[in-house]
Formats: C-alpha cells, structure tokens, sequence
C-alpha cells in the first residue's frame, strides 16, 4: 500500500492499494479508461463528473465508487481536498473469493434507500482516514490500510454484485474505445486530425465520429483539446516555463479556443492561476 501526501495530475501508483490525499486549486482529468476500481471521498469543494456520458455533481462529504472498464471524466473548478483511493481488481478478487466477475458502484445520487446507512458508514470510514494522515501515529500505514479494507468489506456487501455467468464479455466498442484513448494519450502533442486516426483505427470518418460521441459524450475535437489542456495544467504548476512554450509542447495552436476552454475548466487565466501558485 502506498500513500501520497499531495498528488498532482497523471503521478502513477503501482502498488495494490494507493491512498492519495489530494489538494489542488482546481483539476481537471479528461475521459479517460479506468483500470483500477477507484474510491473518491470530498473532504471539502465540488466536482463535476462524467461517467459514460452520464453527469454527476459530487459535493462536500460525498463519496464515489467507479469500477475498471468504465469511461471516466472530472472537473474541479475550485479548491478542493479528495482521499482518493485505487484498488487493483486482481488483488480484490483474491481477497473476496470471487472467482467470476464482481462489479461495484456506488453513486450518492442513485443509491437506494437501504444503501443510505452504509453509504454513511463507508464516508465516517474515510473521515478516520484524515488524522492518520495528518498526525501520522506510530503504525499509521498499518491502521489506513485497516481503514481501506473496511471500506472495501462495506463496498462488497452493499455496492457489488456478480455479474451473471452468461453475461457476455467485453464488447467490442468498449475495446476500441479503450484503445482510442490511449492512442489520444500517447499522442496528444501531436497534430491528431480525425482522419488520421479514424483511418488508424480502420474506421471511417463517420463511423468513427458517431462511436466517439456515443461512448464520451463529446466530439473527438472536444476531448483532445481537454486531454492537451489537463496536461498543460500538470506543466503551469508544476514548472516554470513560459506559457507560449507550454501551448506548444502541448499540441494547443488555436490560442482563442484554448483560452476559453481553460477559464471554463478552471475559472481563470493561465497567468493568473500561476501567479496565485506562486
């Protein structure tokens, strides 16, 4: 298990279980695939997410669960503090017993009235996370990861179920869209017209247009431009170089498009976010 006191954008975690405490002045992640289940709890703040194309608002003391194979988007406009934590499913199958499929969700504004206890309960968990953090007691690490299985035991018995045994496996859209966003990823600094990477793909023009919006939500255009943005967020606070530098290391040449879509992501400027970091 590892634990992170202060996370930025796209810093990997490898072990089995991750804990991150995360604060920022606002964040954006574009859609991207999830391989991990992932736990999200909102000390404090709000959030706007995406889940297949479906919005959420997520505030103060509210807690998500998203499962791997799922298409995920956030955005933090303002300050925030998160307890975000990554669970390889592998790692969670040996745990449980399940040898099929198990698949968990848990979304405040769709739980049912017999979830509402132990959605509580999972939020009081994560609330005994914050001094473990803070003060770090002797055997601190020993005590979160107690911590996280309990939220992991409340998450099996009332957010999970096993999917059927005649369910059928991953579609084939799903696989091409995962492979399309990682292609993206990859890629994103680069000129990427929808031409080129339909015809990467064997798709038409049309056809691979129609799958993109389907699965997002949003054009293809739409979603390189965010993916280039979020990453030019991760390079303005985490480094010094000009702006002008950073649009360019980023793939980002229409100026007057990238400043409109950064103030609606984050709510001001690159230069004046820069000079409030600093």
């Amino acid at each position: 298990m590892t634990i992170t006191r202060y996370q930025k954008h796209y810093q990997a975690q490898d072990d089995r279980i991750s804990v991150d405490f995360v604060t920022d002045h606002g964040q954006y992640h574009a859609s991207h695939w999830l391989n991990e289940l992932e736990l999200i709890y909102f000390l404090n703040g709000n959030a706007h997410i995406v889940l297949d194309g479906k919005n959420y608002s997520l505030v103060q003391g509210d807690f998500i669960a998203i499962d791997s194979n799922h298409v995920f988007e956030l955005q933090c406009k303002e300050n925030f503090m998160q307890i975000r934590v990554r669970i390889d499913k592998e790692f969670l199958a040996m745990r449980t017993g399940y040898e099929s499929h198990r698949v968990y969700s848990c979304i405040r504004e769709e739980i049912e009235s017999s979830q509402l206890e132990p959605y509580l309960e999972i939020c009081d968990l994560f609330k005994e996370l914050v001094p473990l953090y803070v003060n770090e007691p002797e055997g601190f690490r020993l005590k979160t990861e107690s911590v996280v299985l309990e939220i992991l035991y409340c998450l099996v018995q009332h957010f999970s179920y096993t999917a059927a045994a005649d369910e059928p496996g991953e579609p084939q859209e799903q696989t091409r869209i995962q492979q399309i966003l990682a292609y993206i990823e990859e890629h994103y600094a680069e000129p990427v017209p929808l031409s080129m990477i339909a015809s990467e793909f064997g798709l038409s023009r049309e056809y691979f247009s129609r799958l993109f919006h389907r699965s997002l939500g949003i054009t293809f255009s739409q979603h390189i431009n965010r993916v280039r943005i979020a990453h030019f967020y991760h390079d303005l606070v985490t480094g010094d170089a000009p702006i002008m530098e950073l649009l360019e290391n980023n793939g980002l040449t229409d100026y007057k498009l990238f400043s409109r879509m950064f103030r609606e992501i984050y709510g001001q400027t690159p230069k004046e976010l820069r000079k409030l970091l600093q």
